[in-house]
């Protein structure tokens, strides 16, 4: 993953610090079998952040979700 790829994710999710809390719940998500929203052979960590970065995760969604 670029420096880009991540700098575009992390302002997808509203900064750094959310993009931790976004990406480590998808991350979750995809290791307890729910399907991914793109297609790739990376790993469920680079999945995640290219579904954020590619805006198929709502940041603002998965925040609620969080609290």
């Amino acid at each position: 993953m670029s420096d880009k790829t991540s700098e575009n994710a992390a302002k997808r999710a509203g900064g750094i610090y959310n993009l931790v809390l976004v990406a480590s719940q998808r991350v979750r998500e995809l290791k307890n079998k729910h399907a991914p929203k793109i297609v790739t052979k990376s790993g469920t960590t680079m999945t995640a952040l290219q579904e954020i970065e590619e805006g198929h995760i709502n940041a603002k969604d998965y925040l609620k979700k969080l609290k």
